[in-house]
């Protein structure tokens, strides 16, 4: 379904709860998204303002909730709110040069070839410039049919409805720039989802690098040759990253994969880094900590030749679970602190 990609808003009733969606006269306000992570609310007579009401509604202690208003019902709410507003405030700021870029294109954007196509962003920003785009999407212009990835010249792969994502629909000069321009790019990366398979409680994927004709995928804090991009099944579905996309979701599978590889372990040690991009290599670690059984926050214990030393938040820094055999070879590696107090204090 492309419709939402094209169209120049949605919009969104926000409630105080969930049990009050079915009555609009209820809504505690007019929202409104162009893209991922941008949201606006209606203060009336005309204004937006950025918000984060709807994001907010997913925390964890929030009972809210909101769902996409018809036509009708944002009239009535815009109404609702130019009632209520006994002065008539300030025109809305003129809109983000990202916004006014996506609006225009939206407004424009034609089929080609029985298809529409949408280059990929990791800012709104960047849609300014269709040479900041890492990956090109396609779907049928007709409304049904899956959604592709551009993975050379002539193959399309299963891929994803961008959801969450930046997507700037785009027409056969962008999409012929954007091809070359992915075909040609140094390294590239991928996520390969295996269709719905679950381990663990969590759909399973593949993170893939590709540096010119070679695949290489994650292996713990290294990397192993693959041909997954080669043989996908049935049921799979690819994403393409910026080379930022791909580093924190790197990271993330990496924490994920040794939490739950050393779960149930009588110490919980881990090694601290400056950054996420360090946690590869051991040679960058700072100091080792262990973190405490506290269910209600969390507390660390630093290793020093003198034993184990309560500290504050790791704030600032990047964690990586650690086995006890690594602590140990760490520990005892490091040159102010060989062969000095006791590891099982």
């Amino acid at each position: 379904m492309f419709e939402p990609y094209l169209a120049d808003y949605r919009y969104y009733a926000l409630f105080e709860s969930q049990s009050h969606m079915s009555d609009i006269g209820r809504a505690t306000g007019l929202h409104r998204s162009i893209s991922a992570y941008r949201e606006e609310r209606y203060e009336g007579h005309g204004r937006w303002e950025l918000s984060i009401g709807l994001s907010r509604s997913s925390e964890r202690d929030s009972y809210a909730d909101y769902r996409e208003a018809s036509p009708a019902e944002v009239e009535y709410l815009k109404r609702r709110t130019d009632e209520q507003q006994q002065e008539r405030p300030q025109p809305s700021p003129s809109e983000p040069a990202g916004v006014v870029a996506l609006l225009a294109a939206r407004r424009h954007a034609e089929p080609v070839d029985g298809h529409y196509y949408f280059a990929e962003f990791d800012e709104l920003a960047d849609v300014v410039d269709v040479d900041r785009a890492h990956a090109l999407i396609r779907c049928p212009a007709s409304g049904g049919g899956k959604w592709e990835m551009f993975l050379h010249e002539g193959t399309w792969v299963p891929g994803e409805e961008p959801r969450r994502k930046h997507v700037l629909p785009v027409g056969r000069e962008d999409v012929e720039r954007i091809s070359r321009a992915r075909e040609s790019a140094e390294t590239r990366y991928f996520d390969v989802w295996l269709g719905f398979t679950v381990e663990l409680g969590f759909y399973r994927h593949v993170l893939v690098r590709r540096t010119g004709s070679v695949d290489e995928t994650t292996d713990d804090l290294g990397w192993q040759s693959s041909d997954v991009l080669g043989r996908l099944e049935p049921g799979w579905w690819v994403a393409e990253f910026s080379e930022r996309g791909f580093r924190t979701s790197r990271y993330v599978a990496v924490m994920m994969g040794r939490a739950r590889g050393f779960r149930g372990r009588p110490h919980d040690y881990q090694a601290v880094f400056h950054s996420d991009d360090d946690v590869y290599d051991f040679g960058n670690v700072l100091y080792l900590v262990r973190q405490l059984p506290n269910p209600y926050e969390l507390e660390y214990e630093r290793w020093t030749p003198d034993g184990w030393q309560r500290i504050d938040a790791l704030l600032g820094k990047s964690t990586l679970p650690i086995s006890e055999e690594e602590f140990h070879r760490l520990a005892a590696s490091r040159p102010d602190e060989r062969d000095a107090g006791d590891l099982r204090r």
